[in-house]
């Protein structure tokens, strides 16, 4: 059957759409979606090019110039094949499959949620996605969501025997972590690694409702090694299943990035670099969800965000768990902690990727590695204590081969050496140069055009301590700035805002980190 072409009734259901906005809710499965018209396709285009583009590619195919910085890859429009669905195994998607997707996000992904979005952007996006996916006709069949029954203890004894007779801890492990024998060979249809979910951490990918996670097992997840099981397992069975994977987590349910509002509450005092001083207790914090760009099983879940200003300066506190803290950066295996305020320099922001061209964001960057430099500068004979190692060749007056000679310069830290051999002061190199702050000050207009700026426009101090396996780094900076690629901040007004946070000793550097989408940052007058 065709999709049906706007009508009269269309249009109103649009225009309807269109001033709620607000979040989604599955009542919107309840509600008739608004028609195609070519008005409608090309706003979906303009937002794809501005929202999606990034990582799916300008026609849709997964290539877009941030997909090398994710895993798993981009979907491929193009194939036609969706995951989450409420279509049987092997069918097309309903127009409010994609739509959820959008809306929601997709946990254990780089997908986001996209309620920053009104509703009628978001269909606008579904239905030129569809086109790209020359998706043209309604599914023949809906999988239809039976009563959910009592998660009795027999249910869930039921659903952990079903668990171990399907086999899914060949993928998802004996405990739910992603970690079963297969897991580490386990492939999509493109040849792409495929992760099963870790369960523990409330990854439910399509939701984390019960009747999402039913729909799960009875529709399989097309393109993915996530089978279906409408025909091999009753709907009692299935139930049981449900039941018991969302024991494995409790009540504990991730969500993707979307959008909301930080308040920074007007305080009197200057303000403290300590992340434990008094002013930060009664402080309300923000829970911001964060999505891994490269996936794996251990990473924080939401990152916590207080922020407060005098009136002339500005402070933020961002929190986040890390239970092996990474601080050392000098071999190639090493990587350290660290963590990012990222702010849009336009009140109508970027991609949040860094911005793009003619969308410049500043960010406010620190390093753990870096704090502990202020502190004693870290050098290799940290790390290998007591090494053996030879002299500058032709620096023999300086640095004589006999260690026992009088007057020998001891094998010290960076600072003691002759500049000539090290490389990055030679050539004037800033971060070799110069260190006054664990935070550096930074602009980017999108992948590979990340700039410190010089040195005299440094102008933001923090610190962080991590106590008890939490993170905790405070950020501080005045309102205003002389700068032009510094943020400007005022009482009273709204700045869109973005985070991140490296766990080092995950390997997390670069582009590898979790992150955020935009936030509205809202300084309080009194």
């Amino acid at each position: 059957m065709k999709r049906t072409r706007i009508g009269f009734y269309g249009v109103i259901l649009a225009i309807a759409v269109f001033l709620a906005g607000g979040e989604f809710s599955h009542a919107s499965e309840e509600m008739p979606p608004p028609g195609v018209t070519p008005e409608l396709l090309e706003q979906g285009k303009k937002l794809y090019t501005e929202d999606c583009a990034v990582c799916h590619g300008t026609e849709g195919k997964g290539d877009g110039t941030g997909a090398y910085l994710l895993f798993p890859k981009p979907r491929n429009f193009t194939d036609g094949i969706f995951k989450v669905r409420s279509t049987p195994t092997g069918e097309l998607p309903r127009d409010v499959d994609l739509y959820r997707t959008i809306s929601e996000g997709m946990p254990g992904s780089a997908m986001s949620s996209f309620v920053s979005r009104t509703e009628a952007e978001r269909w606008a996006l579904t239905y030129y996605v569809l086109e790209m996916a020359d998706i043209r006709e309604e599914p023949e069949r809906v999988i239809q969501v039976p009563p959910e029954p009592p998660a009795t203890p027999e249910a869930l004894a039921e659903g952990k025997a079903l668990y171990t007779t399907f086999k899914c801890w060949e993928c998802h492990g004996d405990e739910g972590r992603g970690d079963g024998p297969s897991a580490a060979t386990s492939r999509d249809d493109w040849g792409y690694p495929n992760p099963p979910n870790d369960f523990t951490r409330g990854i439910y990918k399509g939701g984390g409702e019960n009747e999402d996670i039913y729909l799960r097992f009875t529709t399989g997840m097309d393109g993915a090694t996530m089978p279906s099981y409408e025909d091999s397992a009753s709907e009692e069975q299935r139930w049981a299943l449900v039941h018991y994977l969302k024991s494995l987590a409790g009540q504990k349910v991730a969500a993707q990035p979307g959008t909301g509002t930080i308040t920074a509450r007007k305080v009197t005092g200057s303000f403290s670099l300590n992340p434990t001083h008094p002013l930060w207790d009664d402080a309300p914090a923000s829970q911001i969800p964060v999505m891994l760009l490269w996936q794996r099983q251990q990473a924080a879940d939401t990152v916590s965000v207080k922020a407060a200003h005098n009136g002339s300066e500005i402070a933020f506190l961002l929190e986040w768990e890390d239970w092996e803290p990474a601080a050392r950066f000098i071999r190639h295996q090493d990587y350290t902690d660290g963590a990012a305020i990222q702010f849009s320099l336009s009140a109508e922001p970027p991609h949040f990727t860094m911005g793009e061209k003619d969308g410049t964001t500043n960010l406010w960057y620190w390093r753990a590695d870096r704090q502990m430099d202020l502190a004693r500068f870290q050098d290799v004979e940290d790390v290998y204590p007591r090494v053996v190692a030879d002299d500058y060749q032709f620096a023999k007056d300086r640095y004589p081969k006999d260690i026992e000679r009088p007057g020998h310069l001891a094998v010290l830290s960076a600072p003691a050496h002759d500049p000539l051999y090290l490389a990055g002061v030679s050539v004037g190199n800033l971060v070799s140069t110069w260190r006054t702050s664990a935070v550096e000050d930074l602009n980017a207009e999108g992948f590979g055009t990340l700039t410190a700026q010089k040195k005299q426009e440094q102008n933001v101090t923090g610190q962080g301590f991590w106590l008890n396996g939490v993170w905790k780094v405070v950020f501080v900076r005045s309102l205003k700035s002389e700068d032009p690629l510094d943020v400007q901040l005022a009482p009273g007004a709204q700045t869109p805002v973005a985070f991140a946070v490296w766990d080092g000793s995950q390997g997390d550097r670069d582009g590898q980190k979790a992150v955020t989408t935009w936030y509205d940052l809202r300084l309080d007058e009194e």
